[in-house]
């Protein structure tokens, strides 16, 4: 019995022994087959690597130098091994001297250059491009009508209908120089000179006994300066719509006849020059040739009595104003 318990001790201490030593050696061979792994991969590579460098130094060998421009220049490893670009030669159709080369003679070829040097024009102008010009100036010249307002005349605070009436039988003659500067698409400056011959004379004065005034004449000589606004939607059109103010002065020289037409003196001393305002509107037309026509129609604000020689009211000042036909020349 003792031997027997004997034997089972001896065969179960064996039996676990070999069990641990089993584990420890599964153990170890799987950490040795990562190793192996691993090191068969790191190997495979240097073997490529190593057998392409080999591969490499026997072609050098055999056939010689590989070695680009590049890396026969430069000291560097890094910049010798970069590839480098392929840059085409410049193309023979972009070149003008290929161009006058394969042209038959000089006077051609330079014929040829002068074509392809000159500026071509635009694909299309707009109107406002080909009728108006900004930062120009214009000369012109304007004939009209002249009008008055005076005491003789009696039509000071007529209504439209009896002041339209009256001025279309009674007006005279004047013109003008002037010239004009655009400054922009808004807003133009004008300076300019007006000669008119004001007269007027009183309606229904036949009985009007000697030396009482019964008509009267006066040369006027105007100098303005004015700023006009132009209409914005009209702006890409050659016509213009524009409204003006300035001021100014005249020279006034008023003569006073009476029913027999003879000259009647006055006794009030005036100046002869005066200031005026001029204020009105107008409108022209471009044409493409550089010529300017239009239409104006300006009223001039005076505070002055003596227009026509006599003061007669207190209240109300001797005013005009002028028609004109306006035609100009930009350069």
């Amino acid at each position: 019995m003792k031997m027997y318990l004997k034997f089972v001790l001896l065969f179960t201490l064996i039996f676990f022994t070999t069990e641990n030593n089993f584990a420890a050696s599964s153990e170890n061979n799987d950490f040795n087959d990562e190793l192996s792994i691993e090191a068969f991969h790191l190997i495979e590579q240097m073997s490529e690597s190593t057998q392409l460098q080999l591969q490499d130094n026997i072609f050098r060998r055999i056939f010689g130098s590989r070695r680009t421009k590049a890396e026969r220049v430069s000291r560097s490893q890094r910049h010798s091994n970069r590839p480098q670009r392929y840059t085409p030669p410049p193309s023979q159709s972009q070149d003008p001297q290929s161009h006058s080369q394969r042209s038959s003679g000089a006077s051609a070829s330079s014929s040829n250059q002068a074509i392809r040097n000159e500026p071509k024009p635009p694909l299309h102008t707009s109107l406002r491009d080909q009728y108006y010009a900004i930062g120009v100036w214009e000369i012109g010249l304007s004939v009209g009508t002249a009008h008055t307002i005076t005491d003789i005349a009696e039509n000071k605070g007529l209504g439209f209908s009896d002041f339209t009436d009256y001025h279309t039988n009674n007006y005279n003659f004047k013109f003008g120089f002037f010239t004009r500067y655009i400054m922009n698409e808004w807003f133009a400056l004008s300076l300019g000179m007006d000669y008119a011959n004001l007269s007027g004379q009183v309606p229904f004065g036949e009985n009007l006994p000697e030396n009482v005034p019964f008509r009267f004449t006066n040369d006027i000589f105007e100098f303005y300066a004015k700023t006009e606004l132009m209409l914005p939607v009209l702006s890409r059109s050659p016509f213009d719509l524009y409204g003006f103010v300035g001021i100014g002065l005249f020279f006034s020289d008023a003569r006073i006849f009476d029913i027999r037409d003879r000259i009647v003196e006055s006794n009030v001393d005036y100046s002869q020059v005066q200031p005026v305002i001029p204020v009105g509107l107008g409108f022209s037309y471009k044409l493409p040739n550089g010529l300017r026509l239009g239409y104006e129609f300006g009223w001039r604000n005076t505070i002055f009595h003596y227009l026509d020689g006599v003061r007669m009211t207190r209240d109300n000042y001797d005013n005009y104003f002028f028609n004109s036909l306006k035609i100009s020349y930009s350069f």
